[in-house]
């Protein structure tokens, strides 16, 4: 995947995606399987937003049933299960263990039933090649087995404990960067820190026509046209102001939900604790490598997208509201990591909070709204559901502008580094059959954690030069060959990009400054940067962690 801007201005595509999270990655992925030429710019890095920033579970959503929202629910099932199949290497069973204590506000029974319609609901979740992707019905657990499968929960008022599964998304950073990789390898012109500058519109008898976008290359300075025959506006939660370049009054009004994440080393086990608290709100503690994720809060943010972070005063009203309910009592200086997103939901003028609010996509066709043709944004949803959205969305361009393309295949491809046959055990065997007995077997499952099938492309850089075999850190398995392979065929134009978004290193606990130096000089080299820009891309990198004030 190789960024050249000329691309962009040597065709009117039929598509060009406004967004590069995940939204956007995939309606380009489904729309480049059907045939549509496809172009997609993102003003900063591929998901480097929200699609990045998540609790890193793919699930139904029980909440939502308990809202009666059946049809997100099932659908969300089913995505699951289309996730596990083409995102083998990154999407698995995921045990949760839900105890039930004497403050618990829902009733037993009640929470027995939302399980049991629950497992109904995800009658086909077993249709799946891989025996090891397959996933268990609910049971209750009585309070001695609960505490013997997870002793990290507080066992004051325990009365046991629902047991059942959803699963895991490992690395979303790269699984959004997945669909990007498998659109371009399909014939996608694709390009990161390229902004929609302005639309490119004509007056009609009827309105007004977007024929595509002025763009501007954030890293050389230029602006150039991209035209197509349909824009579509997937930027997430800057899409209100995205159609604000069009008019002052955009058809939609987004409410933005704020949710933070804390990591700390990992003090419980391998389960996903999920906590109804005394206000029906949930706590959930995910395992995720040698760490324990605490995710998510959901407050209503009313700032500039651009401005998010982690606040102190967030951070520490989490973790009260963790201690609370949990033994181990934490503070921030437990904290070893930290990150913040924003969902962008679909204002509802009769839902009092965020946390109510339906996480139900909408798409929005602005000639039938606004009289305004070319057009088509799509709000709302969630990770999970982000496949089933780009269908509906391609669909839907298909039927109002007359493209004859064909029908989605998306449910039934695998991603690029998905591609690893009918079960992702064999797979891994047989690579170490083969690699074993030159690398370690540590490196070998490293490397296919993160890339899938695509790790051997990282080893190609090591059998050219032995020295990219080197250790970046030595807590960690990643090694130099992958920062020459980010830069020269995943377009990583930063050290943020490389390390949060790429491999991934970024996300983990403690990373040396011997580390973070070495790394920028490698990029350095390879991208010509001076002595300062090798400082600020450190400095900024340990900005984009850091807890504010």
């Amino acid at each position: 995947m190789k960024r050249d801007l000329q691309k962009f201005q040597n065709q009117v595509f039929d598509l060009l995606i406004i967004g590069g999270g995940v939204s956007g990655a995939v309606i380009a992925w489904d729309a480049i399987l059907r045939g549509f030429s496809v172009a997609l710019i993102e003003r900063k890095d591929f998901g480097h937003a929200t699609s990045a920033a998540t609790s890193k579970l793919i699930h139904g959503g029980l909440r939502y049933l308990a809202q009666g929202d059946i049809p997100v629910v099932r659908e969300s099932l089913r995505e699951r299960r289309y996730l596990e199949s083409n995102m083998p290497h990154q999407v698995f069973p995921m045990p949760f263990i839900m105890p039930f204590y004497d403050f618990t506000p829902t009733p037993r029974w009640m929470l027995g039933m939302g399980l049991t319609i629950y497992d109904l609901l995800s009658w086909d979740r077993n249709y799946i090649d891989d025996p090891d992707k397959h996933l268990d019905r609910k049971r209750w657990l009585k309070k001695e087995k609960a505490l013997q499968i997870e002793p990290g929960l507080n066992a004051q008022g325990l009365k046991g404990a629902y047991y059942y599964y959803d699963a895991l998304n490992r690395h979303p950073h790269r699984s959004n960067l997945e669909y990007v990789l498998s659109a371009a390898a399909r014939g996608a012109v694709v390009a990161n820190y390229v902004a929609a500058n302005e639309f490119i519109q004509e007056d009609t008898p009827d309105g007004k026509r977007v024929l595509g976008v002025i763009a501007r290359d954030t890293v050389g300075g230029k602006d150039f046209p991209i035209r197509a025959r349909v824009t579509v506006n997937a930027t997430g939660p800057w899409g209100d102001l995205v159609l604000s370049k069009l008019h002052t009054q955009p058809v939609r009004q987004l409410v933005r939900s704020k949710g933070i994440h804390l990591l700390f080393p990992r003090f419980h086990k391998n389960t996903t604790i999920a906590i109804e608290t005394r206000d029906k709100h949930h706590i959930f503690l995910i395992p995720w490598r040698n760490y324990s994720l605490l995710g998510t809060t959901d407050t209503e943010f009313k700032g500039n997208p651009d401005d998010l972070t982690v606040t102190t005063d967030d951070a520490q009203k989490f973790l009260q509201q963790f201690n609370e309910y949990f033994p181990q009592q934490k503070s921030l200086g437990d904290v070893v990591n930290s990150y913040a997103g924003l969902r962008p939901l679909v204002a509802e003028s009769s839902v009092s909070s965020t946390y109510k609010a339906s996480r139900r996509h909408e798409i929005i066709y602005h000639n039938k709204e606004e009289n305004i043709d070319g057009l088509v944004s799509v709000f709302g949803g969630k990770w999970t559901t982000s496949r089933a959205l780009a269908e509906e969305t391609v669909d839907l361009i298909e039927r109002k502008f007359h493209f004859g393309r064909g029908k989605s295949t998306s449910a039934k491809t695998p991603v690029i580094g998905g591609q690893v046959g009918p079960r992702l055990a064999n797979f891994i065997a047989t690579a170490h059959a083969r690699w074993d007995n030159v690398y370690p077997a540590a490196l070998i499952d490293h490397l296919i954690e993160i890339y899938g099938a695509l790790f051997e492309r990282v080893l190609d850089y090591v059998i050219k030069d032995k020295s990219l075999l080197r250790s970046i850190d030595a807590e960690y398995s990643f090694i130099y060959a992958e920062v020459y392979y980010a830069v020269e065929q995943e377009m990583a134009l930063t050290l943020t990009d490389f390390l949060k978004r790429r491999s991934g290193l970024g996300n983990m606990g403690f990373i040396s400054d011997a580390a973070l130096v070495s790394v920028a000089g490698v990029m350095g080299d390879l991208l010509r940067w001076d002595t300062t820009r090798r400082k600020q891309e450190v400095a900024e990198f340990k900005a984009s962690r850091a807890i504010v004030g």
